[in-house]
C-alpha cells in the first residue's frame, strides 16, 4: 500500500542568509505481496461440497474485488490469479493438488522470507457453519490441507480464515462432529443442506470482510474484530 509522506525538507538560502523549509511530497511503497490461498479438491464433483468452501468463498472475494479470472499455471500446480486489493498487491491460489497435498502447491508459490504474508482460507469441522476465525501461527487442528501446507513450508508462521462447516445440536446448540475416519471424510465431502446454501452468501461476505482486514490492518486486528 502506498503511503503518502509530506515532510518538511531544510534548504538554505544562500542568497538571503536564512533556511528556507520547502515541503515537497513522495510516496513510499509496500513491496510486501500477500498471498491469499484457498484449499479444496478440483473436479466438478467438489464443486459445492463443505470442503471445497473455501474456494467458495475465495469466488465471491475475486468476483467483488474485480480480480482477474484465475488461470491455469504449472508453475504453481493451481490456477492462479493476481491484482491489488486496497493498495496492496495480492497473489491468489487455487490448488490443483488435492486437498491432502495443497502444501507442494504453495511451498512453490511463496517465498521463504515471505511466509508471514501467507493467507489460506479453508473449510474447519470444529467451527459452526455459519461462523469464521482469523488465527496465526497455530497447528494444523486435524485439516489434512492445513498440515500439508505446514509440513511443506516447515512453518506454521502463516495466517489462516477458518470457515465453519460443523452442523449444531438442535436441542443442544453444541457442534455435532463426526468422528474420525470414514463418517468424517464422507461428511466434508457432503454439499450444503439447502438451509445453508441459502446462508453461503452471509458466510462469503464474513471471509471477504476478514480477508480485506488482514490485508489493510494486519492479522491482529483482523483477529481481535473477527473472533
Amino acid at each position: 500500500m502506498s503511503v503518502v509522506y509530506e515532510i518538511l525538507q531544510a534548504k538554505t538560502n544562500l542568497a538571503n542568509g536564512y533556511e528556507k523549509h520547502i515541503p515537497f511530497t513522495f510516496f513510499v511503497y509496500n513491496t510486501l505481496m500477500k498471498y491469499i490461498v484457498a484449499l479444496g479438491n478440483p473436479g466438478d464433483e467438489y464443486v459445492k461440497t463443505r470442503h471445497n468452501v473455501g474456494w467458495l468463498c475465495l469466488d465471491y472475494f475475486l468476483e467483488e474485488s474485480q480480480l482477474p479470472d484465475p488461470i491455469e499455471s504449472k508453475t504453481f500446480s493451481g490456477r492462479v490469479s493476481e491484482g491489488n486489493v486496497l493498495g496492496m498487491e495480492v497473489k491468489i491460489l487455487y490448488p490443483n493438488t488435492y486437498m491432502n497435498n495443497s502444501g507442494s502447491a504453495v511451498v512453490k508459490l511463496v517465498p521463504k522470507k515471505e511466509l508471514s504474508q501467507l493467507i489460506v482460507v479453508h473449510d474447519d469441522i470444529d467451527l459452526p457453519f455459519g461462523e469464521i476465525k482469523v488465527v496465526q501461527s497455530r497447528g494444523a487442528g486435524g485439516n489434512k490441507g492445513v498440515q500439508s501446507i505446514i509440513e511443506k513450508l516447515n512453518s506454521k508462521d502463516f495466517i489462516r480464515v477458518r470457515v465453519g462447516i460443523a452442523t449444531k445440536n438442535f436441542w443442544t446448540g453444541k457442534i455435532r462432529r463426526p468422528a474420525g475416519g470414514g463418517p468424517l471424510e464422507r461428511f466434508v465431502l457432503k454439499p450444503f443442506t439447502t438451509k445453508e446454501q441459502k446462508q453461503l452468501l452471509e458466510v462469503f461476505e464474513k471471509v471477504k470482510r476478514a480477508i480485506e482486514m488482514v490485508v489493510s490492518e494486519g492479522a491482529e486486528v483482523a483477529m481481535n474484530k473477527c473472533n
